[in-house]
């Protein structure tokens, strides 16, 4: 019998079980008492294909082009499903822990779905379709294939305990449908749901693993890595920084993280510092530190794992992390740590005995996805969107969160909507799954009252004089006037952050009405392909333009600084992260200007924000001639203290009610929310991706696009467009399907070739819309 083409199935059942129990020994979980978890989770293991084992299977396995049935015959997950749950029956494991394990083996190839669903469809079609599976399945031979393993004294490798096993479970189906309705009535914890994703996380993740990597190649995933704990200490001794008063406070606040003490029993910890005052070096030598203390206490390797919002700032965070282990000796070794998220690179090095060896792809995408690393730089949507999925390639390494430190930098852009329910699921996570916590931000929304500050906040802040605020904001302008009014330095370098790529748009050809030169300003927005986004960053930075007009994707975190900085009206925090952008080494007084620009019919902000951020907003800053830098603390604490008063909570609380009770899909409705309808990024409409030909690289990687698109096996398709697709996307933009001015779609795509450039693209501003009035 076989599991995989020419592959054993109690071979690959013997690997996923030693695997899963791997990857569970090295964490410590509360969840459920040890040996139960123990237990249920080597059951699912070696349950979760046995239903391979019948003849249509088997079959389709050997000769998958000459079988002949209909695709449900040679499904094995509900049967598994069903011959697991009978089997815990007769282990006297309770209703739930059945009904967990049988929703984990029944979904281990797709994803979670509402288990009272599931339930719901075990009806005489599906008994009908396992007992014609079982009819077919060669007992003599499953039963000496599963020899090896010890299941107790009974005898259950045969056709008849089988198929009273069937009978009896979907004659109690009823029963537990109203076991399912009961106990969603009177759950009100999230330990369940972090039960189910955990267990479903260990069998996917083994179960890949195993077949992806262990039956082709030889690797350990019992090897695991040092970091030594003064990492970031030693790296900043090579460093020759310019002792200025502004890298004298950064040293100050490094030493007073480095020296507070550490007590695992707190498991959330805040670092809140103005930008510009070193988060990334001090939060990760925390982070380092408290990875230290919980090896020496409890023995185990917590992973680190550290999110931020934006891709631009995860390549800039990678390569301050890069120069870290470089600068250590420690080169390239993606097993010490990784950047992982949807355009990665799927290319995986790594070391041994001062051997290099570069993982091929298939097992290169595995470890990547799997998190299989010791230091993991990824984004908000990679790590939110696997403690909120239902997904099957999300999920796969959520439990490689147990016991590991998380770092979320620039806490502030997480969506207020869902702050409750964060709340709610990161202490549950810390309680059960030993997790800790570290939130970085210069505009700290306060999450957690109880996490331990790092650092006093007022020392740094008060002192700083940087930047002067002006909240212009009495009267609102329309772009023209707002352009023919500035009072321009010619020694002076200047920023202009707009709401709508619409809006920065009219405000660049207003300022070229208004005599700028065009050689000295440069436009930024989505619109313009990544590559030549980066390239005008990098030059701004280098001093080649003096005026850059962008839209909110400089705002956080992006290391550019200005003398001057003009915001288009936003929420207050996000008005403070754009005075992140000015000044922001100390080196002169710089100016930040706030104004409510008009499209005549309502403010620019109102498309983008919700009224309530906004109105906080104003009424802090109105009737205020000028803020000091040093006063920032104060008026950002008040700020998240009223949103928090006035902002609503419904739909965390729909959100967690979809949790507690197991909702993984479905339907919303009055009460609940599925937990598959989270979404960190809120739909801006559907869009259309767009290839813009901009260069000699990018006729190069779209021909390469094309030749992949002929080859005929799918995945040798997917594996080669891995080889290009971070060339690719940096040619890449999205924009509204209902654009007025839509490019032609070429091979699955909208495509802007050389010869078509200029009618689709303007040099200066990126792609042309031709639309009147369109809001993005």
């Amino acid at each position: 019998m076989y599991s995989h083409p020419h592959y054993a199935l109690s071979d690959h059942l013997r690997g996923v079980e030693q695997l899963s129990s791997l990857f569970l020994s090295e964490k410590s979980v509360r969840l459920t008492e040890p040996e139960r978890l123990k237990k249920i989770n080597r059951w699912i293991a070696l349950f979760h294909d046995i239903g391979k084992s019948h003849d249509f299977f088997q079959q389709y396995i050997q000769s998958p082009d000459t079988f002949q049935g209909p695709p449900a015959i040679k499904s094995h997950a509900l049967l598994s499903a069903v011959i697991l749950a009978a089997f815990l029956q007769e282990k006297d494991v309770d209703e739930f822990w059945r009904l967990l394990a049988f929703l984990v083996v029944k979904r281990h190839h797709g994803n979670l779905d509402d288990w009272l669903e599931e339930l719901k469809r075990m009806g005489e079609e599906a008994k009908a379709l396992v007992k014609r599976q079982v009819e077919a399945t060669n007992f003599s031979v499953l039963a000496q294939q599963m020899a090896c393993f010890d299941f107790g004294q009974e005898v259950i490798w045969t056709k008849e305990v089988w198929s009273t096993w069937v009978e009896k479970f979907f004659a109690e189906a009823r029963s537990l449908r109203r076991f399912i309705m009961k106990w969603n009535r009177s759950n009100k914890s999230l330990i369940p749901y972090l039960q189910v994703l955990f267990l479903f996380s260990l069998l996917i993740d083994a179960d890949k693993s195993e077949a992806g990597i262990l039956q082709k190649r030889s690797w350990s995933f019992s090897m695991r890595k040092d970091i030594p704990a003064d990492l970031v200490q030693r790296y900043k001794q090579q460093q020759s920084w310019n002792k200025t008063t502004l890298n004298e406070m950064r040293e100050r606040a490094f030493q007073e993280i480095a020296q507070v003490p550490i007590d695992l029993h707190n498991h959330f910890y805040s670092l809140n510092l103005p930008t510009g005052m070193g988060k990334t070096l001090a939060g990760l030598h925390f982070a380092l530190r408290l990875r230290s203390e919980i090896e020496r206490q409890q023995g185990i390797k917590p992973r680190i794992i550290y999110s931020l919002p934006f891709l631009s700032v995860i390549d800039q965070t990678a390569s301050v992390l890069k120069g870290v282990f470089s600068a250590n000796g420690m080169e390239e070794d993606h097993q010490l740590w990784l950047a992982h998220h949807h355009l990665a690179d799927m290319r995986y090095i790594t070391r041994q005995d001062e051997e290099r060896y570069d993982v091929d792809y298939e097992a290169a995408k595995l470890l990547m996805e799997g998190w299989h690393s010791e230091l993991i730089v990824t984004t908000f949507v990679q790590l939110f969107e696997t403690v909120f999925s239902n997904r099957n390639s999300s999920l796969r390494k959520f439990h490689r969160l147990a016991n590991s430190i998380i770092l979320i930098d620039e806490v502030q852009a997480v969506p207020h909507r869902y702050w409750l329910a964060i709340r709610r699921l990161f202490a549950a996570m810390a309680e059960e799954l030993g997790c800790y916590f570290l939130f970085s931000s210069a505009t700290d929304p306060k999450w957690f009252p109880e996490a331990v500050s790092l650092v006093n906040e007022q020392d740094y802040f008060q002192p700083l004089s940087r930047v002067t605020l002006y909240p212009n904001i009495s009267e609102p302008l329309e772009i023209e006037d707002f352009a023919r009014q500035i009072k321009w330095d010619r020694e002076k370098t200047y920023l202009f952050i707009l709401n709508t790529i619409e809006s920065a748009k009219t405000l660049y050809r207003a300022f070229l009405d208004e005599g700028i030169d065009g050689k000295e300003m440069t436009f930024l927005s989505t619109h313009i392909p990544p590559k030549e986004r980066l390239r005008r960053i990098m030059a701004a930075k280098d001093g080649e333009y003096r005026i850059v007009v962008s839209t909110q994707l400089i705002e956080a975190g992006v290391d550019i600084d200005f003398d001057v900085v003009y915001r288009d009206l936003a929420p207050l925090d996000s008005i403070q992260q754009a005075a992140g952008r000015c000044n922001r080494h100390g080196q002169r007084k710089g100016e930040v200007h706030i104004v409510r620009l008009t499209d005549k019919r309502r403010l620019y902000a109102s498309y983008i924000y919700d009224a309530i951020r906004l109105d906080i907003t104003q009424t802090l800053l109105k009737g205020k001639e000028k803020i000091e830098e040093g006063e920032f603390l104060q008026l950002i604490t008040s700020y998240f203290e009223t949103l928090t008063a006035r902002m609503s909570n419904t739909e965390s609380e729909r959100l967690l009610k979809g949790m507690m009770t197991l909702y993984f899909d479905g339907e919303e409705n009055v009460d609940r929310i599925p937990v598959s309808h989270f979404r960190l990024i809120e739909g801006e409409g559907e869009k259309i991706n767009v290839f813009i030909e901009l260069d000699e690289e990018a006729s190069e990687v779209f021909r390469e696009y094309e030749e992949i698109l002929q080859l005929n096996d799918r995945w040798e398709r997917r594996k080669r467009f891995a080889t290009i697709k971070t060339r690719f996307f940096q040619y890449v933009i999205a924009i509204p399907a209902r654009v007025d001015h839509q490019p032609p779609i070429v091979n699955g795509i909208g495509y802007v070739g050389k010869d078509s450039l200029s009618d689709f693209y303007d040099e200066a501003l990126g792609y042309r819309t031709k639309s009147e009035g369109l809001i993005w």
